[in-house]
């Protein structure tokens, strides 16, 4: 396949580096910006802007590895076929299922966000649960108004999505970086972040704890792992063996300067009278969401009311986009033959409807469910990173399977960058807590299982290998983080043991890669590569 040419199965390459990279942006600036500084600066205080800094750290190391895998595998849903094309059906099974699962759930935790940060200033989207608000019929109808038109948007065309992604983002780019100027300017609280308010915003956990705690549960990693939203896009995006490495490094770099300032610009406007008991003790929970409860103290009413406009068109553009990456990873694992196989068909706009219209469905059923934004944030988080993690997997595996397959991108000492983001990504697993650690192992093992049981059969009659051995490596890896992370309390020896269980186990996954790519994988391949 040449680098601009249809992608496989019909989808049309429209998307270049600008929107592509709006894509990346507008996918990581989404409900995080709400609620992820204000959640940061409870866990680690002023310390939050270096968990900043350590989170994109280990987002960016991830992503150099998605770099080259990217620019090797350029077809939609990629995340779907890298374990497929490097460690067979089983592998590739555990994998994408983490993904999808994770983008189904995601547009509908975009949409709990603007319904959340709004019900303060319109009481009638929720109602008293017993339990806690939950959200009203008229908040359900309203939600359920909000995913029926991103999946309209979606089913019309990548060309109409990208039109659409490059309006919203701009506006995104502007109001975050407007209303942080503006409450840093009529606040001005420096002294938040002298040493007395670093300490006592660590107080609790210890420094590195709370950057850890800020990191996981506090929703920073969770808003930085739009990068692989290019990897997701790469089948529709002229020349993507450029365009889907420059789109990872740009909209990472730009996300990230945006979240900083909008840390420090939370940081020095918290009310000091507030801090007496520390940053772990702050409350700002009333007026639509702590950013406006901040700007109407300040009376900067006209900040508030467009960080209320933002509320809805923020996370409403992220959820646009994950709906679309969703569809797309389920139309790929369709295509591949590891799920149903009418999720690998497309429209008249070469869309893939059925995958859209299950995530939609999917939607709609987690959306009645009603979970809170931060409830979900660490799972999602786990379940996610697990997927990510067998990219460094693969890239060394693919290394030796095809050496001389051209990449638009090839990264530089790769050993040593693999083993950092393997290590990363088990640090990040293990971070999420144990709630969200036993629900993220329990979601890739069991449904894992129960595919080999029923493959079974079929793959001893010869009609598709399971290619089981090559993915056995994925229980030992998982449980070990589990029982490490319970077992192993403080918090250095246990990064300290989790980050040499994956050092052990990343050559054993490496080792166990099939003799030659998959072709089951939905990938063209030069003629003198194939297997």
């Amino acid at each position: 396949m040449t680098p601009n040419s249809p992608a496989s199965g019909g989808l049309a390459r429209q998307l270049g580096l600008r929107g592509l990279t709006l894509a990346v942006v507008t996918a990581t600036i989404g409900s995080g910006w709400l609620f992820a500084p204000f959640y940061a600066a409870r866990m680690a205080g002023p310390a939050s802007l270096l968990a900043w800094v350590l989170g994109g750290g280990m987002a960016f190391v991830l992503a150099l590895v998605f770099a080259e895998l990217g620019s090797l595998v350029s077809s939609s849903g990629a995340l779907a076929q890298i374990p497929l094309l490097s460690h067979g059906r089983t592998s590739g099974f555990l994998g994408g299922w983490c993904a999808w699962v994770a983008y189904l759930a995601l547009p509908t935790i975009e949409v709990l966000a603007v319904l959340q940060y709004l019900a303060s200033s319109y009481p009638w989207l929720t109602l008293d649960g017993g339990k806690g608000q939950v959200l009203s019929p008229a908040g359900l109808g309203l939600g359920s108004v909000l995913l029926v038109l991103l999946a309209w948007v979606n089913l019309a065309g990548v060309a109409w999505l990208g039109r659409w992604i490059e309006g919203l983002t701009s506006w995104k780019l502007v109001v975050p970086l407007v209303a942080s100027i503006a409450l840093m300017l009529t606040a001005g609280h420096w002294g938040n972040l002298s040493l007395d308010a670093l300490q006592s915003g660590s107080a609790e956990t210890g420094l590195l704890g709370g950057m850890v705690a800020a990191i996981s549960g506090g929703g920073i990693l969770f808003s930085l792992l739009g990068f692989r939203t290019a990897m997701d896009l790469a089948g529709e995006t002229r020349n993507p063996q450029r365009n889907v490495p420059m789109a990872m490094a740009l909209g990472l770099g730009i996300s990230l300067a945006i979240y900083l300032v909008l840390q420090l610009a939370f940081l020095v406007s918290a009310p000091p009278e507030l801090l007496n008991r520390g940053w772990g003790q702050l409350q700002l929970s009333a007026h639509g969401g702590p950013l406006v409860a901040i700007a109407l103290g300040l009376g900067l009413t006209w900040v508030g009311k467009l960080l209320l406009i933002d509320a809805v068109i923020s996370p409403s553009a992220t959820a646009m986009t994950y709906m679309g990456a969703a569809a797309r990873v389920g139309w790929m694992m369709g295509r591949c033959g590891v799920l149903p196989k009418r999720l690998g068909q497309l429209n008249r706009q070469a869309v893939p409807a059925p995958a859209l219209l299950l995530s939609l469905a999917f939607g709609m059923v987690m959306l009645l469910s009603g979970p809170s934004w931060q409830q979900v944030v660490s799972f999602l988080t786990a379940t996610l990173v697990i997927s990510l993690a067998m990219g460094p997997v693969s890239l060394l595996a693919l290394r030796q399977q095809l050496p001389d397959a051209p990449r638009g991108y090839r990264l530089p000492w790769a050993g040593a960058w693999c083993a950092s983001a393997f290590v990363l990504s088990t640090w990040a697993i293990s971070w999420c807590g144990a709630t969200s650690l036993k629900g993220a192992v329990a979601m890739a093992l069991a449904p894992a299982a129960v595919f080999v049981l029923l493959h079974h059969r079929s793959a001893r009659v010869g009609a598709a290998p399971l290619d089981l051995r090559a993915g056995l490596w994925w229980g030992p890896y998982l449980i070990g983080i589990l029982a490490i992370s319970l077992s192993v309390k403080p918090l250095v020896p246990q990064l300290a043991l989790l980050g040499a269980w994956a050092l052990v186990i990343l050559p054993l996954a490496v080792r166990s890669r099939l003799p030659q790519p998959s072709p089951w994988a939905q990938v063209s391949l030069p003629a003198q590569l194939q297997p």
